[in-house]
């Protein structure tokens, strides 16, 4: 009787612990929000326009010209007046991009042109090189004519004084080319936080290692660090940390006087072993949220001390890497000062999606085919593997167990 009493007590607290996590587990779109709410922009620099790719713009760029500065052709052909298409032209000039053409065409003179070269100013029209032909008197025929005049006319791209780039632009390889065009060689951007990467787990051991036969290695920290790089951050890796509280508080205290987010790989969840919210609570972070109603993924933390931040990630892999994805990059993006938005394709579900469970979003990893979208082979959080053929993922809603054929949905591109 005894016995079945406390089986009864031990199943009740289960339960109890069960509704608590239940009750604080908050949607994916919300923990999303709670994180680009506090995230607050950090301080400028003043940097040369060339060494600014993946940089966040944190000013306007106007243009100091118009652009084109000047009428220019648009091919390799005869620059004319329109009016004298159906006549011989004598061609007075040939110009090449970079030289100066005649000032004005008299009756019945062209000037042979090439593409980017700027036109006599009363020239209106080009013709093609194959729309030609040349006569025995070495004059321009112009067998066929255009509605469109093959001309790129002054300032119909910019005008002087407009704006080329807003605040909050990313600067892409195009980006940079728009700054030099416009003679912008010296920009203020957004600095870069500083992200220091750490996982944690007795169990872990580093890559260069052979893992003894309780060991993993360490792929996680190594993920996270990957995924900063590819949006132009280089995060520095902290090392591995014990499961104890005082290996958990010496590893945040020791990155909190080095950077401004910290990244942590497990210690998050329920476990005995998991320290991080412990510490956390310790050295007077406030925790913005801590569980989620998402798989893979529940398990994810974001916590703030002033202006430093603090996530932690779950411990398996796909978990770490779809929450860094989700939540972490938008964050780190919104810091710099950028407006973040992943790329998506909407398209057809290639085959029926069943679930048994539905009280959390699921994150499914697929890949496209022939416009299609596939689920992958897919044993859940700790199949690093299924990320590697994994062209993007879906988000199946909560409370929804089954996704119809044909059904269309969006895949956010990985």
């Amino acid at each position: 009787m005894k016995n079945e009493f406390n089986l009864l007590i031990i199943t009740y607290t289960f339960f109890f612990i069960y509704l608590c996590i239940q009750k604080n587990m908050i949607p994916l779109e919300k923990a999303i929000e709670l994180a680009l709410e506090h995230a607050k922009i950090i301080q400028t620099e003043e940097i040369p326009f060339n060494e600014a790719l993946y940089r966040i713009l944190a000013e306007d760029v106007f243009s100091d010209i118009d652009i084109p500065p000047f009428n220019k052709s648009a091919m390799d052909g005869f620059a004319l007046r329109k009016s004298e298409v159906n006549q011989p032209l004598k061609i007075v000039q040939t110009v090449q991009a970079g030289d100066v053409p005649i000032k004005q065409l008299n009756q019945g003179e062209c000037v042979k042109i090439m593409t980017g070269a700027r036109l006599p100013d009363n020239a209106d029209y080009v013709a093609k090189i194959e729309d030609t032909e040349i006569n025995q008197e070495g004059k321009v025929i112009i067998k066929q004519v255009e509605n469109k005049p093959n001309i790129r006319f002054a300032a119909e791209d910019i005008r002087t004084g407009e704006v080329v780039l807003t605040k909050g632009t990313l600067i892409r390889p195009q980006e940079i080319a728009s700054l030099a065009t416009v003679g912008k060689t010296t920009i203020s951007v957004y600095k870069k936080p500083k992200i220091i990467v750490a996982s944690t787990g007795n169990e872990l051991t580093e890559p260069f290692n052979l893992p003894n036969e309780v060991q993993i290695r360490n792929s996680n920290a190594y993920q996270i660090i990957a995924q900063c790089n590819q949006i132009g951050i280089n995060a520095e890796y902290s090392g591995i940390v014990e499961d104890t509280l005082e290996s958990t508080l010496h590893h945040i205290q020791k990155m909190m006087n080095q950077c401004d987010i910290m990244i942590f790989s497990g210690g998050v969840s329920m476990g005995d072993f998991d320290f991080v919210p412990q510490a956390l609570h310790q050295l007077e972070f406030d925790e913005i949220f801590h569980t989620i109603a998402v798989q893979p993924g529940k398990p994810t933390l974001m916590a703030q001390k002033r202006n430093q931040y603090f996530f932690g990630l779950p411990g398996n892999p796909v978990s770490s890497f779809m929450q860094f994805e989700l939540i972490v990059k938008p964050f780190i993006y919104k810091v710099m000062g950028h407006e973040y938005h992943a790329k998506t394709a909407f398209l057809p579900l290639a085959i029926e999606y069943r679930r048994k469970k539905a009280e959390r979003t699921s994150l499914i990893p697929v890949e496209i085919k022939e416009n299609k979208v596939h689920p992958i082979e897919y044993h859940g959080s700790a199949h690093l593997f299924a990320m590697n053929s994994a062209q993007g993922f879906i988000a199946i809603p909560q409370h929804t167990t089954i996704v119809s054929k044909d059904t269309y949905v969006t895949v956010r591109l990985l």
